[in-house]
């Protein structure tokens, strides 16, 4: 199915189990899922969802996998028609996008804030202070910049032009930041409340012709409200000896679509299939359970499945998960790298690099996940692996003028489009990824240690804590921080001296019982991921903005920036978030003792 070079050697560096599960895999099943799924627009809260969801259970029921679908009610905003006229010309390639309802009319507004440069950056844009925006429409550039929507909302705007970078069809995409959809009681103002539309390049550069100060008007229809959605999960129990009872990897990915989203994500939805299949038929040799799930809700409830599973299961996940590894965009059509795509948390990094390798003899890039991608676990503090999958190489992306995107392998002219077709998918691709995925898993499954290094993850808080600590300077004492650190890190090495840490094939207990290992490894999850990652409490949820490492001292690092007024609020913050992160750290350093 391809011309091109997948891996730098023949045989994979896998051996046992490891190697019985790789030559398990292939693209029979899966592929016959991607090809039925390109039938499908997998819009949630519509029929063909539910057909798609029959489609997994029904091939599971074949497979003898056991299965639960739960039918929950999400909250959803479904985008209809757009319009936009201004000076008299109407624009025919524009989007609504979810929660961005409304119609308007005003002036025209430019603000010229450049692309996104990067995935980290698809969620947010710095737009600096906005003064009144009453009667005015604003035109911005991005891949939909939420923070940006959400300052112009504040200031009275009457509308919103996003201007796509793709020449053709913007990218669809969500409006708001609230992560599930659903606002709390007393957080309705977090979801837009002005419209908002997408509009391809050319309509941008037309309107910045047309210039400031003209009439514009707008209109993005929007189905929003609650639809039953279903949830998928599969159960793999392991029947082999067990390291600890009830202890589970999750391994997820969304199965809605924009359009008939093949690369994103078909292709995982037959992935995460293909797993059940494999794993189910080597239930023996694992030691912990495996849950496969299935998420709607995804692309138009901001991972209103996965947050829903998150809030139903949250206190098993809390106790039981040991790890989440998201399935999303994996067998792009030439995807030959593991370049700058794919994303895990540092603890992760060793144990997803040498699957990486041992499959393929591929090198990958360590990327700290941001806040996107149905990482609905961080604040029950549960390590992620991987986010997105292989990637087309950066040399050639760049050749092409892709702009940057969040899925698809980086193929700009799929991901979000219409475009997202069969043809931008490799069946031979996917099967190679899904070994890496079953690389992973079957590491996190059976190994009598579990396979995090949380050495490297308090390295990569000290270097966070040295930064925000530099740019601070004598405005805000972080030293309490750093001084917890510093134990914590005292106590994490003396943990691992204890671990016979040898790497592949296994970890193996020296001084200390795999059970006391496994259960300190845990207790490390739970108080440093949310440390490193949010600033809400453990069973709520971060909103979907950009998210820094260390969040909440994250602003210490901007204080010089602001004016007195703001700087005297912000260090209140900034005390309240010095405490919990200290508590947090000596949660963690008191395991080890």
């Amino acid at each position: 199915m391809h011309d091109y070079e997948l891996s730098e050697h023949d045989e994979p560096s896998l051996s046992g189990v490891e190697r019985e599960l790789y030559d398990a895999v292939s693209a029979d099943e899966p592929w016959e899922l991607v090809e039925r799924f390109s039938e499908l627009e997998r819009v949630s809260g519509s029929d063909e969802e539910v057909e798609a969801a029959e489609y997994v259970t029904d091939r599971l029921t074949d497979l003898g996998v056991d299965y639960e679908r739960y039918d929950p009610e999400l909250y959803l905003s479904i985008p209809g028609e757009a319009s936009l006229a201004a000076a008299g010309e109407s624009f025919d390639a524009v989007k609504t996008v979810s929660f961005g309802g409304g119609t308007a009319a005003g002036e025209l507004v430019d603000f010229a804030t450049g692309d996104a440069a990067s995935v980290d950056d698809i969620l947010s844009t710095e737009l600096g202070e906005v003064g009144d925006m009453t009667g005015n429409v604003a035109v911005l550039d991005g891949l939909l910049p939420i923070e940006a929507i959400g300052e112009l909302d504040a200031a009275g705007v009457e509308g919103v032009v996003v201007v796509h970078p793709h020449e053709r069809e913007p990218h669809e995409g969500i409006a708001t930041p609230v992560w599930g959809g659903a606002p709390e009681p007393g957080e309705e103002h977090r979801i837009p409340d002005v419209p908002v539309i997408v509009a391809a390049a050319p309509v941008g550069r037309r309107l910045r012709e047309l210039g400031e100060g003209t009439s514009m008007a707008l209109t993005a229809e929007t189905e929003t409200g609650w639809f039953d959605a279903p949830v998928l999960e599969a159960r793999i129990p392991s029947s082999g000896s067990n390291t600890g009872d009830n202890e589970f990897v999750l391994v997820h990915g969304h199965y809605d679509s924009w359009h008939v989203g093949i690369a994103d994500n078909a292709t995982g939805d037959a992935a995460l299939l293909e797993l059940a299949r494999v794993f189910a038929d080597h239930a023996d040799e694992l030691s912990r359970d495996i849950r496969v799930c299935w998420w709607p809700g995804h692309s138009t409830g901001r991972y209103a499945g996965s947050t829903w599973y998150a809030e139903q299961f949250g206190l098993d996940i809390s106790k039981n998960c040991v790890a989440q590894v998201n399935v999303d965009s994996p067998g792009a059509a030439e995807a030959t790298e593991f370049e700058d795509m794919l994303c895990w948390m540092p603890e992760a990094d060793a144990l997803a690099r040498n699957a990486i390798d041992d499959v393929c003899g591929k090198a990958a890039t360590e990327v700290r996940p941001p806040r996107a991608g149905d990482y609905s676990f961080n604040n029950l503090g549960v390590t992620g692996c991987l986010m997105l999958s292989s990637n087309i190489p950066k040399a050639v992306r760049e050749e092409r003028g892709y702009h940057a995107v969040g899925g698809c392998g980086g193929h700009s002219n799929a991901w979000h489009l219409s475009t997202d077709t069969l043809d931008k998918a490799d069946p031979d691709v996917l099967v190679r990824d899904i070994r890496v995925y079953a690389t992973i898993v079957a590491r996190l499954a059976r190994r009598e240690i579990l396979p995090l290094d949380f050495r490297h993850t308090v390295e990569s808080h000290q270097q966070t804590l040295a930064e925000y600590d530099e740019a601070a300077g004598d405005r805000f004492d972080l030293s309490p921080v750093r001084e917890a650190l510093g134990t914590l890190d005292a106590a994490v090495d003396g943990f691992y001296d204890d671990i016979d840490a040898g790497g592949p094939p296994e970890f193996v207990a020296d001084d200390i019982d795999a059970e006391t290992a496994n259960e300190a490894i845990l207790a490390l999850q739970r108080s440093l991921i949310r440390v490193d990652y949010t600033t809400e409490g453990q069973f709520e949820q971060d909103p979907a903005t950009d998210r820094p490492p260390y969040p909440g001292l994250a602003p210490a690092a901007h204080l010089n920036d602001m004016d007195a007024s703001e700087r005297k609020k912000q260090l209140v913050a900034l005390q309240r978030q010095r405490n919990r992160a200290v508590s947090l750290l000596e949660e963690a350093t008191e395991v080890l003792r």
